[in-house]
């Protein structure tokens, strides 16, 4: 608890901190979300507005129309156009015009020919080709510019978008609007997508129901045109808007702002609907670059920053206070260790005196079982102790270094056993051990050698010994693991056998400490009548110089 109690306290403190800094950055973000909803809304009445004004344009023109009791003609037409001033008032209406409804045949198709060259004085022909019993053809447009004559003679009713328009204009009897199209006069490029609004004419017998028009009051609309004059009006809006007609995709899209891009801000985006003439416009609201929120969010952010210092700071104070006491806590934890290293280290002495004392019995015994006479004894004997000294020497310096497995076995088998060592039944990988490692196989080594001498297969002529070593991969752990085999023909007397194996003293105890212990391995050892095997079996990331 005390080693996870400054975490409490950062996460606690630094908790209620962010919260308040959330609950502040909502409360800030609802504002700005509120603030650009009001001017989205100031830009989706400036076009509605707009786009009224131009539904009032053709029902005040299909009145015009109606108050006359027939179809005027293109002189009365264009003096009530010319008086509408269409350029200065009606940005983005292309003009007014009508289209007579015929027979798609060929007595209709002369007529309507010879309706528009008597209003014109050009030569056209009803155009596209189309598969329907009627045509809707465009007779008159004003005002007669050279781009609205382009469209004399143009069929309506071979379009599905413009036909569609005009039957529901036909079923509702009102004004209808028609679905995204291009218009036939739009020659410029890029070309700008284009809508037109329809009114029904009966002439002198009126709209009865189930009567046949005769024909259209209509008038096409360029879209850039007509959004852009009603969005750039004073003030200016930092808005950029989208308008799609009925579902928002590209080929229904009408309008979008210029600078528009893929990533511009969502964070405010505003979708509203506005129905159009029988159509239903989806309007899409985004904040320009120009566009600043009332309520800064900086505070929230600076609570927030504010709130984890804080937090930080006290988790800090209380990690510094328990640092004071662990420290007094250690310093008593490694001063018992020292005084338990120092009593093993008399008790490690102590045993390897004893043992020494045994090997220099053994082989003061071996070597005099081998002398004729004492001179041979004497001159054999001093030379394996002084063999003795210099593996020692040896095994000590090794002992704090980097050391390699196979040349400290050998040290230490040659330092029990002499010269006569059978180094071919040492086999295995070469292996670098740390110095922790060097220690303990070092003192492994000569415990189990000591122990062979003593009890084991030295004290038999036929006994043999082999150590055998290889790397195994256990899952994603690789460990090194060693066998050490002793094997005599004859079978180990019992006695002989329960010193050896069984006893569990000292040095036995000294071994399962330094592989279980520091290099975190197993040792398991299997006596049988004529043998002792022991299998020692470690980590590799335990034995590796720099670890």
């Amino acid at each position: 608890m005390r080693r996870i109690l400054p975490g409490v306290i950062f996460a606690s403190v630094a908790s209620v901190g962010l919260l308040m800094a959330a609950a502040s950055w909502f409360a800030v973000d609802q504002a700005n979300r509120i603030n650009f909803s009001a001017v989205a809304d100031e830009a989706v009445r400036r076009i509605s507005d707009r786009v009224e004004s131009h539904i009032l344009l053709i029902r005040s023109t299909g009145a015009f129309f109606a108050a006359s009791g027939r179809v005027v003609s293109r002189t009365e037409l264009a003096r009530y156009v010319e008086e509408l001033r269409l350029s200065d008032a009606y940005a983005g209406v292309q003009g007014i015009g009508f289209a007579r409804l015929v027979p798609a045949q060929p007595d209709g198709d002369s007529a309507v020919s010879a309706e528009i060259g008597g209003n014109y004085g050009v030569d056209v022909t009803p155009w596209p080709p189309t598969d329907q019993p009627d045509r809707a053809v465009v007779t008159m447009l004003e005002p007669a510019t050279d781009r609205n004559l382009i469209a004399m003679g143009y069929d309506m009713y071979a379009n599905s978008a413009r036909r569609s328009a005009m039957d529901l204009a036909v079923k509702t009897g009102s004004v209808q609007a028609s679905g995204r199209v291009e218009l036939v006069q739009n020659q410029s490029q890029p070309k700008q997508a284009g809508f037109l609004i329809y009114s029904p004419f009966y002439g002198p017998q009126g709209g009865k129901p189930g009567a046949r028009p005769i024909g259209f009051v209509y008038s096409p609309f360029r879209a850039n045109d007509l959004f852009s004059v009603a969005l750039n009006r004073s003030p200016d809006l930092p808005i950029r808007i989208t308008i799609y007609d009925t579902t928002a995709s590209e080929q229904n899209l009408l309008f979008r702002s210029e600078g528009m891009t893929a990533v511009d801000a969502e964070q405010y985006k505003v979708s509203t609907t506005l129905p159009v003439a029988g159509r239903r416009w989806i309007i899409e609201a985004r904040p320009s670059p120009d566009y600043v929120p009332p309520a800064d969010q900086s505070r929230s952010y600076i609570l927030a920053i504010v709130s984890i210092l804080l937090a930080a700071a006290l988790a800090l104070s209380s990690r510094a206070q328990q640092q004071a006491v662990m420290v007094g806590e250690d310093l008593q934890k490694q001063t018992q260790k020292n005084l338990n290293d120092r009593e093993l280290l008399l008790q490690e002495m102590k045993h390897r005196i004893k043992n020494m004392i045994a090997r220099v019995m053994a082989m003061a015994r071996q070597t005099a079982r081998n002398s004729a006479d004492i001179d041979q004894f004497t001159t054999s004997f001093i030379a394996r102790l002084d063999a003795m000294a210099t593996s020692q020497d040896l095994l000590a310096r090794s002992k704090w270094q980097r050391a390699d497995l196979r040349t400290l076995l050998v040290q230490e088998l040659r330092q029990v056993f002499g010269e006569g060592l059978d180094e071919t039944r040492l086999s295995g990988p070469a292996v670098q051990l740390n110095e922790a490692a060097t220690q303990a196989f070092g003192l492994t080594f000569h415990e189990l050698a000591t122990n062979g001498l003593k009890y084991g297969f030295a004290r038999n002529a036929d006994g043999e010994l082999s150590v055998r070593w290889v790397f195994e991969t256990a899952g994603n752990d690789s460990n090194l693991v060693l066998n050490w085999t002793e094997r005599c023909e004859n079978e180990i007397p019992e006695t002989q056998a329960v010193v050896g194996g069984r006893a569990g003293g000292f040095g036995t105890r000294l071994i399962d400490a330094t592989m279980r212990i520091e290099l975190g391995g197993t040792i398991e050892r299997n006596l049988g009548p004529r043998g002792l095997t022991v299998a020692i079996t470690v980590p590799v990331k335990k034995i590796q110089p720099g670890t």
